[in-house]
């Protein structure tokens, strides 16, 4: 029996590609307008403008919307829609509600705009760049400027170290490998090592390959083999950065911490407090009760997100972290757990915590 196909939900990688490296996807697919934009003035979305002017262009799951205010090198504004066909299905109106979109933009704003339309179907036929209409001698011509991904070379793509070329073959190969979790697991590993391979900064390797895990998904079993494998060249490279799984095991930990820290601090703070028997004593116990609870708490969920990391805990690290006071502190070794890579690195790196705090 075939296993399941992960669950594909295209719109929401693309909505954060849009977000994250705007700039660099306008340098892919429109070369001449990234060359007129100001970039260092910055980029303003209206996504909540765009809502209230064409609202139905959130109905549907086939295209994500973006709205954008950006300044040309000659100093005027200039307002972009870019329309995303996530899912790589064809509409039959889809130049019409450009159009729509496009005129309703220019007359809220009466400002220029330019309509991108970015095509992620695997139709070769499907092209739409214009709407026309005519009536009794009155003619309409709109023409948008459109992008087939099917077009792009992907020799061109693995050579481009522009990120948002990884993101493109990601979608490209994601839509090719539909029925074959263990082609798109090959392709979502290379692609993974070309992003640790190109030199960019800790923050892009990171959006890179959390949109990586997001566009290619797989089945449960490749999603495991996925992130050992990924755990292992961490190791090997030294890295820092957060995949996926490792930030939801990190928000667990900590969800997990807080919710046990406040549950056993109230409870110590009653005991304390119904000791000492006068509502002084009972606030004051309550509040150290909290912070002691808190802490444990804390402490606990860290060797439990130790545990499901790297196994078994060694108990010479259990009773170093016992020395470790404060919640901000407890805290801190989160981040320093999920990037350490292996139990022994985080040993050496809270020994150098330690050291420097006495």
């Amino acid at each position: 029996m075939r296993e399941q196909e992960p669950r594909q939900d295209q719109d929401s990688p693309w909505k954060e590609v849009l977000t994250q490296f705007f700039p660099q996807l306008i340098q892919l697919i429109h070369p001449e307008l990234y060359q007129l934009i100001d970039w260092e003035r910055g980029v303003r979305f209206l996504d909540t403008e765009l809502q209230k002017i064409a609202p139905e262009s959130r109905t549907g799951r086939q295209t994500v919307d973006k709205l954008a205010q950006v300044y040309l090198k000659n100093g005027k504004e200039q307002w972009i829609l870019i329309h995303v066909e996530a899912q790589g299905r064809p509409e039959a109106r889809f130049g019409e509600r450009v159009y729509a979109y496009h005129a309703r933009i220019w007359l809220h704003y009466r400002r220029p705009v330019v309509s991108i339309a970015i095509l992620a179907d695997s139709n070769p036929r499907w092209r739409p760049q214009r709407y026309e209409h005519s009536l009794a001698g009155c003619r309409l011509l709109f023409e948008f400027h459109a992008v087939k991904l099917l077009d792009f070379d992907e020799a061109q793509l693995l050579a481009d170290e522009n990120p948002c070329a990884l993101l493109l073959l990601a979608f490209r190969r994601a839509a090719e490998t539909r029925r074959r979790a263990d082609l798109r697991f090959q392709a979502r590993v290379e692609l993974m090592r070309l992003a640790l391979d190109r030199g960019y900064n800790e923050e892009t390797v990171g959006a890179l390959l959390r949109l990586l895990e997001w566009i290619m998904s797989l089945p449960k079993v490749l999603e495991k083999q996925y992130e050992e494998l990924l755990e292992a060249v961490k190791r090997e490279r030294q890295t820092t950065f957060l995949a996926s799984f490792e930030r939801r095991a990190l928000l667990e930990g900590l969800q997990q911490g807080w919710e046990q820290g406040l549950q056993q601090g109230l409870q110590q703070g009653l005991q304390q407090g119904l000791q000492q028997g006068l509502q002084q004593g009972l606030q004051q116990g309550l509040q150290q009760g909290l912070q002691q609870g808190e802490e444990k708490g804390l402490r606990e969920g860290l060797l439990k997100l130790l545990q499901d990391l790297y196994g078994e805990i060694p108990g010479t690290l259990v009773e170093a972290l016992q020395q470790v006071s404060g919640a901000e502190q407890l805290l801190s070794l989160y981040t320093e757990a999920v990037r350490a890579g292996s139990i022994e690195v985080f040993q050496q790196r809270l020994a150098a915590y330690q050291s420097g705090t006495d």
